[in-house]
């Protein structure tokens, strides 16, 4: 497909110097021409061209003065100046006035580099017209969207944003800020966040800021190909996680209802269980299901009380203690004893006399599910090992099993709701270990897991 033919508009007082033009461009361009300033914008009101070469004296104006006025009719207009009398200082006002180019007339002579010099000049100005379009389109997405740029630059490293990055960051005014001012608009966890993404190659961040209550961002970004900055956007988020904690706060408050109003019929099934237990005209198959009814509401027990504590760390109001002196050994001792008979398991113990102000229903809660835990997942021909020792200010409390080994991301969810490991979906509801961890942290104290390559897992209950 060929191309289309430039349009040249040559805007020259001197009639020879405009032959000189129509000779060297008039095979590959068609040439428009203007002998003034008024008549040159007369042509511009009558169609569009690709192209000016204007005289930089044409009197009784000069090239500058009468770009300008072209350049209200026929904006971005590319111009060329041309003078015959070529010099350094015409060359930097040419520049300064707008010009693509500047090119003394003797050089008009020489044909080829002339067209060469004009289809350059009209193919960089359409590249940057794309340019430009390119930008005014983004920016329009961007205000559409509401998000802000920004870019990472300088040693030592700063922050540049435009207005609205400037806006959802609280920033004084300006453009460019230094990296630390930035950080502390963030809270300490989510600038550490952000200040390891901006060590690598993408970043992609949720954060809430510190100084603006409730205002969220999400920052997206890439490093420059080849360099050590970055640039990308950021948006407000503030809404979407305003509604995504409204509708949480919801799910758990309706949990926490529903989990509170079966506790009453429940003690009634167990109330009938207990007293059909004793009735003396019950034959065996129907003492087997009391059994089981009485077994099946202890379990019910159970997972609704798992239920309510989610709903109690959830809501913020954290789990409730009653806190005591607690001689630990005897304690988990008992639990030892009780896993060993309900779950056919070897046990070793390894357990000093310590004395601590806690709370011993919730210990005993940790203790029983991390008993549980080894003896359901750990192998069977190994024992499972409890320690109870002191380190230090420290009091802990280590189960430890051997099985299979816990890779690293099913190690860093383990300990969130909901989540169970192999073969458990039977036993519970996935619940058990995040409680355990909030009893721990309600104690001030920790729960953490460790998980060798050779199979060995060790749950620390540190108090």
């Amino acid at each position: 497909m060929n191309k289309a033919k430039l349009t040249v508009l040559v805007a020259d007082d001197d009639e020879v110097d405009r032959m000189s033009v129509r000779r060297a461009l008039s095979k590959s361009v068609t040439v428009l021409e203007a002998i003034d300033a008024r008549s040159a914008e007369a042509v511009l009101k009558e169609r569009r061209v690709d192209l000016v070469l204007l005289d930089y004296f044409l009197p009784p104006d000069t090239g500058p003065g009468v770009l300008a006025r072209l350049l209200t009719v026929q904006p971005g207009l590319p111009c060329i100046f041309l003078s015959g009398h070529g010099s350094e200082e015409i060359a930097v006002e040419a520049m300064k006035a707008g010009a693509e180019d500047y090119l003394p007339k003797a050089a008009v002579a020489e044909p080829r580099r002339l067209a060469q010099l004009v289809e350059r000049t009209c193919a960089a100005s359409q590249l940057r017209l794309q340019v430009q379009r390119e930008q005014a389109r983004f920016a329009l997405a961007l205000e559409a969207s509401g998000a802000g740029t920004w870019s990472t630059d300088g040693e030592p490293l700063c922050v540049s944003g435009a207005e609205r990055f400037r806006e959802l960051f609280a920033l004084p005014e300006g453009n460019r800020w230094p990296m630390e001012q930035w950080l502390t608009c963030f809270k300490t966890h989510d600038a550490l966040k952000l200040e390891t993404a901006l060590g690598q190659d993408s970043v992609s961040v949720q954060a809430e800021l510190s100084e603006v209550p409730g205002r969220w961002v999400d920052l997206r970004g890439r490093r420059e190909p080849g360099g050590h900055n970055h640039f990308g956007t950021v948006i407000d988020i503030s809404a979407s996680k305003a509604a995504e904690a409204r509708t949480l706060a919801m799910k758990d408050r309706l949990m926490g209802i529903a989990s509170h109003d079966l506790k009453n019929p429940l003690s009634a099934v167990k109330m009938g269980a207990q007293l059909l237990a004793k009735s003396e005209h019950l034959n065996e198959k129907e003492r087997r299901v009391v059994s089981h009814i009485t077994a099946s509401a202890e379990r019910m027990t159970r997972l609704i009380s798992q239920l309510l504590d989610l709903t109690r760390v959830r809501l913020g109001g954290g789990l409730a203690l009653e806190r005591k002196v607690v001689e630990l050994e005897p304690l988990i001792q008992s639990l030892v004893e009780e896993t060993r008979l309900g779950a056919d398991r070897r046990i070793v113990t390894n357990l000093k006399p310590v004395k601590v102000e806690a709370d011993p229903d919730r210990l005993s809660q940790v203790v029983s599910n991390l008993l549980n835990n080894a003896a359901k997942h750990g192998d069977r021909e190994w024992p499972i090992v409890v320690t109870l020792r002191e380190a230090g200010p420290r009091v802990e409390i280590e189960v430890e099993n051997h099985g299979e080994a816990i890779d690293a991301a099913s190690l860093e969810s383990l300990f969130e709701p909901f989540v169970q490991g192999r073969g458990a979906a039977r036993e519970g509801i996935g619940l058990g270990l995040f409680i355990s961890r909030e009893v721990m942290h309600a104690h001030g104290g920790s729960l953490t897991v460790t998980s060798t390559a050779d199979g060995v897992t060790r749950f620390l209950a540190t108090l």
